[in-house]
């Protein structure tokens, strides 16, 4: 049940508790007022009566006495008058039998008895007043008995009204207060309460929104005021744990990162030590047969393909020195448009045999950033490669600079002015599976081309150390798009 319900059934039960005490002892009261001032009337008609038929009796005036007593029965027929002599004979007539036998038995008692006798038949609820008054002359000799018998009609009427608006009153309340006491309830309890369970299931789905308070200066307001307190503080703990949570996969692909490079460098020194030494033997053995003269020309051309296949493993290794110990970064104000203008008069030539567009579009005015031209000139001379690679005759490649908003903390949201490079081709394209290990080492698509899979992955680590950004868009037959956010700021070496 409810709080509000059972706060309201408390109320009304404690209120009907009271009134019908209340209507139970104003009941009380009524009766016995009512009950004294019959008796109190009756006793002064008798006393008056009493005096009147003495003097009668007295007189032997026995006619105006029976003509009394029929004109207050006639008055008031609710009340008998009897007069009673001595022999117990009554004048004018005896009591009918319309009285209960009961009744009749304790008449006869009182009258035995001989002296002032008043009494309620029956006692808890009584329905007749009886008082008996004896009759005396001037000496004390006694000469009969008063007998007054008054029905109590009336009076069981206003107590039956008095009952019947009791009953009546407590319908009305229950009929005002019940509805009352559920507003109430629901007003300062039951809605606050219910406001409090759907701020909790928000709260389960990530809303922290605070409760609107409505001037709640009670108990409610202050747990209203302290669930708003821990939702606030829930939200502060959360995005805390979102940015820890953030920091640790940092961490983690840090350490995978570094740990593939640890074993790229192992196993670099190893090729350059186990492999140098070897290929540069080979590689001059190689040179000196194509120095002498006189050799057969099938000699000769597999002595050509021995000293290219030597220095293409060459080159290998001196890549897989170059990624593993690059010299640190020289960060200093540069403009971005510069080192990609060097990169694109290098390769102007390659693509113009390679009956490619290459062109570049960027803004006139450009914020400078803080970065170092020889990282960057290798980023755009790795990416413009691999798209020169992807792209047949006709297509074109497009390198844009231009600025942008990058948002520096993912948890709180807060932008800040970066520099946006991207360098798109309407090549062969790539699927979703090949973009998943793009920039992984020694992933690589193009093997019967040469391809080692340390281009794109040495553009990550620089575009990382730069405190940047980069990703890949492809679609298998539509082109490819790499774009590298990096930020206007300070960035640390």
């Amino acid at each position: 049940m409810r709080i509000s319900t059972r706060l309201t059934l408390s109320l009304m039960s404690i209120g009907l508790m009271i009134f019908i005490s209340y209507g139970l002892y104003h009941l009380s009261v009524e009766r016995t007022d009512l009950t004294r001032s019959i008796s109190l009337q009756t006793r002064l008609l008798g006393k008056s009566l009493q005096i009147a038929i003495e003097n009668a009796m007295r007189d032997k005036q026995l006619a105006d006495i029976e003509e009394l007593l029929k004109g207050l029965e006639q008055i008031e027929p609710e009340l008998k008058i009897r007069v009673y002599d001595q022999q117990g004979k009554a004048f004018p007539d005896a009591i009918g039998y319309a009285y209960e036998s009961d009744f009749q038995e304790r008449l006869h008692v009182a009258l035995s008895d001989d002296a002032d006798d008043q009494f309620f038949y029956p006692e808890a609820d009584p329905d007749y007043i009886t008082l008996l008054l004896p009759l005396q002359n001037t000496r004390g000799e006694r000469l009969g008995i008063l007998v007054f018998v008054r029905a109590l009609h009336e009076m069981r009427r206003d107590l039956d009204v008095t009952q019947r608006n009791l009953g009546i009153s407590v319908i009305s309340f229950i009929l005002i207060a019940a509805p009352l006491c559920t507003i109430i309830g629901l007003t300062y309890i039951g809605w606050p309460l219910k406001r409090l369970t759907d701020g909790m299931a928000r709260i389960k789905d990530g809303n922290f929104s605070p409760l609107p308070l409505k001037n709640h200066q009670d108990e409610v307001g202050m747990l209203l005021e302290a669930f708003n307190a821990m939702a606030t503080e829930l939200e502060t703990a959360r995005s805390k744990l979102k940015e820890e949570a953030q920091s640790r996969r940092h961490i983690q692909a840090a350490l995978q990162e570094a740990d593939k490079l640890i074993t790229i460098g192992q196993l670099s020194a190893g090729l350059a030590h186990e492999i140098g030494s070897p290929l540069q033997i080979l590689k001059g053995r190689g040179e000196h047969l194509l120095l002498c003269a006189g050799q057969p020309e099938e000699v000769i051309r597999h002595t050509r393909i021995l000293v290219s296949q030597t220095e293409r493993i060459t080159r290998i290794v001196q890549q897989l020195l170059e990624f593993t110990r690059r010299r640190p970064p020289h960060f200093a104000p540069i403009d971005l448009r510069e080192p990609v203008n060097a990169v694109l008069n290098l390769l102007e030539y390659e693509a113009h045999k390679k009956q490619v567009e290459l062109s570049c579009e960027a803004g006139k005015e450009l914020p400078l950033i803080l970065a170092d031209s020889d990282g960057i000139q290798q980023i755009v001379l790795n990416l413009i490669t691999n798209a020169l690679s992807a792209t047949r005759a006709g297509g074109r490649i497009v390198v844009a600079v231009e600025p942008c908003r990058a948002s520096s903390n993912p948890a709180s949201g807060e932008a800040i002015e970066a520099i946006q490079l991207t360098v798109s081709d309407n090549g062969c394209g790539m699927s979703q599976e090949i973009l998943k290990h793009l920039f992984d080492p020694f992933f690589t698509t193009r093997h019967e081309q040469g391809g080692v899979g340390l281009g794109l992955a040495v553009a990550r680590s620089i575009v990382i150390a730069h405190r940047g950004s980069i990703k890949a868009e492809s679609s298998p037959g539509l082109g490819s798009t790499i774009t590298i956010i990096l930020p206007c700021g300070e960035t640390s070496s």
